[in-house]
């Protein structure tokens, strides 16, 4: 962190807030003194002084260096009252990974503390094939310009993002020395980071994001996750008023109503803060283009309306959102593991396993009534119905698998698949079973793991309708109990009357095995089914409408959001008074586009 940027904004009481940004970016003098501080792409060439995320988080001089500026830093600013937080870094990342001498010799370290032996290496990694076995630690390259085993890939972007992490968690601790306003850094969704490790040891969950009207969804999806990462709410540190651009802008307009909307989100789904980037347009440099509040000259954009408007309803319903929390009792599985593991193994190509799981999952649930909480491997269990563990290739994080395992036995209902328990946590085949648990826990084997677009794979299910499954098939033959839900009835004569979708008891719980990627009327199917067998009870909406229920200890409500600018309906399970409005509410009620709802019971 090397410079403290200060934003002014004047809110309606008209008491101006400052918040300290520091940014990565070493200064002249020490890329001058320390040519290796700066990062070494896969070619071989260092980043010139100028760009950003262009420093290895590795160097020791750099290290040192930011030791010295974050105390300096924390001395001046500790006690300055205007400063609300402090956010280390901006969007802190790294792509293929810096391959200078310090970070490959500390990821033969990190190699070698985690595997103990270069045999043992060898062995886990399979590297007999190819000829790819290694003498030494010492060997082994950076996972660059070359096919190499996932393995080793994913093992080179995880030894990364935890340089990345230990050097936030660094400067945080020097920090807490001396300041008392809350530590945080932005986070953006670029590449896996593991952002239940990254907070840990940080006060507040901060975020970027600059979703616009055609992927707002994507916005809730992330809201849903960083909400359940600490017991604190957390903060939207930047997004955009208008569009976003550098010198110049791909986007266009936005419909109106979409900035107060998209203000609305954070808090709605859990947050307390949201800020926009950028308050006064820059008058020269990166970003001339890139929408804010306030021209160059001071005039206000033409959104100025909506951001005082929702400044006002803030104000307004402040004690019923301090007062709440987001309230879920179902659960979708989301880790950085298994981001990275089909970051280095897709298992079918052009796979995005972040957006899969948005388009696929999230999605389908939001539009069913449920507002999932999107949770990490170290989340608590216990609180939950219902959960969905869909592109969970390895359940090996954390402890997952023996407490899925009891929450199951306990009762829950836990959809897994498809592409679940597939992989160890190095993302190795199983050698003694198909999965690493849910064939024990079930009695059900997996017999053929196909890919297929119901081109020769044709399903339905067992009252008839046809199942479209799309892009991969896991076949079962069913254990004695088990409910078959959906099954093969056409293809090859090996898969014919294989389940595609089978229900199993498991103590006072279930687990209902989904071997294919559903259709979008399929997967709201499943859900259906899955909902009532945990007793969860969706809120009966239509249309492009989130539903929200909210609980504190003097208030209790329910948020409704039009998000599509499309509209929609929810009928109310009780009589409600809207916060904002002060209107009475009971039945069937109408949102139009981009409405928002804030009803109190």
């Amino acid at each position: 962190m090397w410079l403290l940027c200060v934003v002014d904004a004047l809110g309606a009481n008209g008491i101006k807030t400052v918040m300290g940004t520091p940014t990565a970016t070493p200064p002249i003098w020490l890329i001058k003194q320390h040519p290796e501080v700066a990062y070494l792409g896969s070619d071989g060439v260092r980043k010139n002084h100028g760009g950003r995320r262009h420093c290895c988080s590795n160097a020791p001089a750099y290290i040192d260096s930011s030791r010295e500026i974050v105390t300096a830093m924390a001395r001046e600013f500790a006690h300055d009252k205007n400063i609300v937080g402090w956010q280390i870094d901006n969007e802190i990342y790294s792509w293929d990974g810096c391959c200078c001498e310090f970070c490959v010799n500390k990821f033969h370290r990190y190699l070698e503390e985690k595997y103990g032996t270069i045999e043992e290496l060898n062995r886990a990694w399979n590297l007999n094939v190819f000829s790819q076995a290694y003498d030494s630690f010492g060997e082994i390259p950076p996972a660059v310009n070359a096919w190499h085993n996932p393995h080793i890939i994913y093992e080179w972007k995880v030894f990364h993002q935890l340089s990345n992490i230990e050097f936030i968690n660094m400067q945080a601790e020097i920090l807490k020395k001396y300041v008392s306003a809350p530590i945080g850094t932005d986070m953006m969704p670029f590449n896996g980071l593991d952002y239940e490790k990254t907070v840990e040891n940080l006060d507040v969950v901060m975020f970027n994001h600059y979703n616009d009207e055609n992927n707002l969804a994507n916005a809730i999806f992330w809201f849903d996750y960083l909400r359940t990462l600490k017991n604190t709410p957390f903060w939207n540190t930047e997004t955009q008023t208008s569009w976003n651009g550098s010198s110049s802008t791909g986007q266009v307009m936005k419909p109106e109503g979409f900035c107060r909307l998209n203000s609305w989100l954070p808090v709605i789904l859990g947050g307390e803060a949201n800020m926009y980037w950028l308050f006064r347009q820059h008058h020269a440099g990166h970003e001339l283009l890139h929408g804010a509040l306030l021209y160059p000259s001071g005039k206000p954009f033409h959104i100025f309306g909506e951001v005082q408007q929702t400044a006002f309803e803030f104000e307004k319903a402040a004690e019923f959102i301090s007062d709440t929390r987001v309230q879920s009792d179902t659960a979708l599985l989301f880790t950085s593991k298994n981001w990275n593991l089909f970051e280095t193994q897709r298992i079918l190509n052009d796979f995005s396993y972040c957006e899969r799981l948005m388009n696929d999952f999230h999605k389908p649930l939001i539009e069913s009534g449920i507002v999932p909480d999107v949770i990490g491997a170290k989340k608590e269990l216990s609180e939950y119905r219902l959960i969905f563990a869909p592109y969970m290739m390895t359940l090996e994080d954390g402890g997952l698998q023996g407490r899925l395992e009891k929450w199951v036995r306990n009762g829950g209902v836990l959809v897994a698949g498809p592409m679940c328990d597939i992989r160890n946590a190095l993302g190795a085949h199983y050698r003694d079973a198909d999965t690493g648990m849910l064939e024990k826990l079930t009695g059900c084997t997996l017999d053929y793991s196909i890919p297929d677009s119901s081109v020769y794979i044709k399903s339905q299910w067992t009252d008839g309708t046809p199942f479209t499954g799309k892009m991969w098939h896991e076949l079962y033959t069913s254990c004695d109990g088990a409910q078959e839900l959906v099954s093969v009835t056409g293809g090859h004569s090996a898969v014919v009357g294989k389940a595609v979708v089978t229900k199993v008891k498991l103590g006072k719980g279930e687990i209902i095995l989904l071997g294919s990627i559903p259709s979008e009327d399929d997967i709201k199917k499943l859900i259906g089914i899955a909902a009532a067998d945990a007793g969860v009870i969706p809120f009966d909406i239509s249309g492009s409408v989130i539903a929200v229920p909210r609980k504190g200890e003097n208030y209790e409500g329910l948020i409704l959001a039009e998000y599509k600018n499309q509209g929609g309906t929810c009928i109310l399970p009780r009589a409600m008074t809207d916060v904002l409005t002060g209107d009475a509410l009971s039945g069937k009620i109408t949102l139009t586009p981009y409405e928002i709802r804030i009803l109190q019971i």
